[in-house]
């Protein structure tokens, strides 16, 4: 009853929620209100089960047989409705009268499936003889209940159910997804103990529900977060940001397009620091102002980006509710977002909420708040108002994954904005289209940002939600760059060409070095000349190799490593350096004579600028994405930011590639031989000697008249015939490697046209379903072994050990070598005392040696590798011996 309660109290206070469900369900407003009362009255009846009941032993000596609990109680539940209640002709008359007597049996049927699948995941279709599970007085039990929820659930005189009953059992396959995730929403909170503590008085069900669930309910969903925050009006763009008093050509047409009824697609499309997502605020915040929306989630590609856009967003969220008592939430949902500062220190419990009467009229608190309920978990994280996390938490929504059902839910009545949209590879991008076309379908618009869009890619994210395949398209030579594309469902796209602002307009010359001490002895010649530089090297290992020749050269304090293979503390501090350094408030001081050598975390969404930049050669998508940061403030001659209007005084921006040469004979070890490493992280050469061909052809790339044609140049259809005869094999391997992800996201994503239900095989974590493919990797927790302790290589800080993790290629380790007993004992005290969660994760024990941290491990085939960490170069291999 505290469920049902609580499923009640959210269908009655989530306005979109509530008529979404009405459209999906086909029902009459008060028929679905009744059957979600009553079905959810029933989710747990697998918990009527004397093997269920037997896993309390101590309280359980009175069973007169010993049963075995071998199937979950979800699946005892689905197997108890069909073996007692499938064809009580009872309870059908309850739910409703249908045209010409019919028995709804496969609909109801796809009901029970959803409340009983109430933990994340469908029951499973298996069968087994009732009596093995539940005895003779559970059955009674369970029949005495039911019948109990119908009178307090379903009317006396049963409705007349309109519409015909194959129309709503098709409908049914995609409105139980959202069943099943507000199932899921209703057990978890009304499973609360703090917010429905047991009552032991005896009285009659009716009174227990009016007296103690329904208030209860209603307190722990006013309390959870969940209460729609009323939007604000919106009156000009400067109220979001002070600095739109003068718009950007496409800040300006996201102002000028009129913001219809229904779902909305909108495309963004303009060069990089050309202020998109500042426009894509403007258009969530008229969407939002005309009703069209509640609240967002702003999708990034990686932890870092995501840290980055929650801190921007955290001063601006509230500007898009209506002052009141009632806080909008703003969520950070990511795998190491416990360890953002700034996002643990935003978390407040519901008795602390300040009143409205702390606030003046238009005063809004500048930080970021939310509610704790909400906070707990990156599950829930969808549910919040506004959200900001990677793209892998909206995925999971379409994944059959524990909880996606819940990350479903959580969509309707939000934008989804996605940005740096093109940064997904097959797999993603396929999810990422199965995302877009439900989420239409249940009547969300979606905001998505590039600057770098293939056209393949916008017409395949277009068709997803307009659900009109192959129609609408239009010819690379028709679409204008920058271009704003807007589209409705069934209806073909509209492509708006904009303007891109003159202060990022700009032609950059480019330079290709076919040596790699070219490029070392050209960024030490920048260097010494005061100029701060970036190489963008594309592997860990090529990038620590660069950073000891110039160390040697500059000096260790002149140069900065920056990788993906530090322990999460020393890369979170390296990152707010290297934004101090380089961002937009740099100054001359930090920026004189440095020099950064990163691999592509630097690459997107970081607001950096530097005055020089050399990048390994990547897909040209790549290479216009890391110009980004090249000279991207306008700067006088010694690095101080100039304002809006005045000329860069730095010089004239030019991009240096290492690449070979795409003019020699090209045989099938082109890139290998100059950068094996890249040729092993991008494997279609044929599309880098595109990118080196067209870079070379045409010595520069003006922004943005050139964008769109680089684009196609490497990847347009007709791109493919000009690719040397020696890289067709490598091309084509890599696009049958696109198409084998293409169909394992299509095999791990959820069926929606078979609803929710667990037909071809098990449901798994989000652990176990990934977002991405790619290389398998481990995580590991970096420990100093020291006087015969072990500790976190991160010590004295709040979430030590997560501070201490690192991610490795899996291939590389495989357990750590320990020859000290009394290490052994150490590794084995510490872990068990860690939450279970985490006790998977391996320690890598670190001994100081001659001033090195140092530790031996095995790898995947068993030989033995030497690893060597410390906070400036990370963890490195020094070592590696067969055996």
């Amino acid at each position: 009853m505290d469920v049902a309660a609580t499923g009640l109290a959210v269908l009655d206070n989530l306005r979109f929620l509530r008529n979404k469900l009405e459209h999906l369900s086909g029902l009459a407003p008060q028929v679905l209100r009744s059957w979600l009362g009553f079905f959810l009255a029933i989710h747990d009846l697998g918990k009527f089960s004397s093997a269920f009941q037997q896993l309390r032993k101590d309280v359980c000596l009175s069973l007169k047989r010993e049963y075995f609990y071998t199937i979950r109680h979800d699946t005892l539940g689905l197997l108890a409705w069909r073996d007692l209640f499938a064809d009580d002709d009872k309870v059908f008359e309850r739910l409703g009268t249908w045209p010409d007597n019919e028995k709804p049996v496969e609909l109801i049927d796809s009901w029970v499936q959803c409340v009983t699948g109430h933990h994340g995941q469908p029951p499973s279709l298996q069968t087994a003889p009732i009596l093995d599970h539940f005895s003779s007085d559970d059955i009674g039990a369970m029949r005495e209940w039911v019948s109990i929820a119908a009178d307090l659930f379903l009317p006396e005189s049963p409705p007349v159910i309109d519409g015909n009953l194959d129309d709503l059992e098709r409908g049914m396959a995609e409105f139980s997804w959202y069943l099943a995730g507000l199932c899921t929403l209703a057990d978890w909170l009304g499973s609360n103990r703090d917010r429905f503590p047991y009552c032991n008085e005896a009285m009659q069900p009716t009174d227990y529900f009016r007296q103690h669930a329904l208030p209860n309910a209603r307190r722990a969903v006013a309390d959870s977060g969940l209460l729609p925050v009323k939007t604000a009006e919106f009156s000009a763009p400067e109220r979001l940001f002070e600095f739109l008093d003068n718009p950007t050509p496409l800040q300006q047409a996201c102002l000028d397009l009129t913001i219809g009824t229904g779902p909305r697609l909108y495309i963004l499309e303009d060069v990089t620091g050309a202020g998109k997502t500042e426009a894509a605020f403007v258009l969530l915040a008229r969407i939002m102002a005309a009703n069209q929306a509640q609240g967002a989630y702003i999708a990034l590609p990686t932890m870092a980006t995501a840290n980055a856009m929650y801190a921007r967003t955290a001063g601006v969220y509230r500007k898009l509710y209506r002052q009141s008592d009632q806080l909008p939430s703003l969520v950070l949902a990511h795998g190491g977002r416990h360890l953002d500062q700034k996002f643990r220190a935003s978390i407040i419990h519901s008795d602390l909420l300040p009143s409205e009467s702390q606030y003046g009229p238009d005063e809004f608190d500048a930080e970021a708040r939310c509610n704790a309920w909400l906070a707990d978990n990156n599950k829930k994280a969808l549910l919040a108002q506004l959200g900001v996390g990677t793209i892998d938490q909206a995925l999971l929504a379409v994944l059959q994954s524990r909880h996606q059902s819940l990350r479903l839910l959580g969509l309707i009545g939000k934008v989804l904005v996605v940005d740096e949209v093109h940064a997904s590879d097959a797999y993603m991008h396929t999810l990422l289209c199965q995302l877009l076309t439900m989420h239409a379908r249940a009547g969300g618009s979606a905001i998505l940002l590039s600057a770098t869009l293939p056209d393949r890619m916008r017409d395949d994210l277009v068709h997803a939600f307009d659900g009109c395949p192959g129609e609408g398209s239009e010819s690379p030579e028709t679409l204008h760059y920058p271009l704003l594309t807007t589209v409705s469902p069934s209806k073909v796209p509209i492509h708006r060409p904009v303007d891109t602002r003159d202060s990022v307009r700009r032609t950059l010359a480019v330079e290709l070095h076919h040596d790699e001490n070219q490029s070392l002895d050209w960024v030490m010649e920048q260097a010494r000349r005061g100029r701060c530089v970036a190489w963008i090297r594309n592997t860990v290992n090529d990038a620590i190799n660069a950073w000891q020749c110039l160390t040697e050269a500059l000096g260790e304090q002149h140069v900065t490593l920056f990788h993906a293979r530090f322990a999460m503390g020393d890369r979170l501090d390296i990152e707010r350096e290297v934004l101090d350094a380089f961002g937009p408030g740099s100054s001359a001081d930090t920026r004189v004579g440095r020099v950064v050598i990163a691999t592509q975390v630097i690459e997107q969404s970081l607001d950096l600028d530097f005055d020089e930049m050399v990048s390994d050669l990547a897909p040209i998508d790549l290479l216009i994405q890391r110009a980004g940061r090249l000279k991207r403030h306008l700067r006088d001659a010694n690095g101080k930011r100039l304002g809006n209007g005045e000329p860069d005084q730095r010089g004239a921006p030019c991009l240096r590639v290492l690449s070979p040469s795409p003019d020699d004979d090209v045989d099938d070890r082109w890139i290998r031989r100059l950068l094996p490493g890249t040729g092993a992280v991008y494997p279609d050469h044929g599309r880098l000697w595109l990118t080196a061909k067209t870079m070379s052809m045409r010595g520069r790339i003006r922004v943005p008249e050139d964008l769109r044609d680089l684009l196609e140049a490497v990847y347009g259809e007709s791109a493919i015939e000009q690719i040397p005869e020696a890289l067709v094999l490598s091309n084509a391997r890599a696009e049958g490697k696109a198409l084998s992800d293409h169909s394992v996201a299509r095999l791990n994503a959820i069926k929606t046209a078979t609803g929710y239900a667990c037909r071809d095989g098990q449901w798994a974590d989000e652990s176990v379903t990934p977002t991405r493919l790619g290389e398998p990797m481990v995580t590991i927790r970096l420990g100093r072994w020291n006087n015969g302790t072990i500790a976190p290589w991160s010590d004295g800080q709040a979430s030590a050990w997560s501070l201490s993790e690192v991610k490795i290629a899996a291939r590389l380790f495989n357990e750590p070598v320990i020859e000290e007993p009394a290490l052994q004992e150490a590794l084995e005290e510490l872990r068990a005392g860690w939450p279970k969660a985490t006790r998977y994760i391996h320690v890598l024990p670190l001994s100081s040696q001659n001033g090195h941290w140092l530790s031996t491990v095995r790898d995947s085939r068993g030989r033995l590798v030497r690893f060597q960490y410390s906070p400036i170069v990370g963890l490195r291999i020094v070592k590696e011996e067969s055996q």
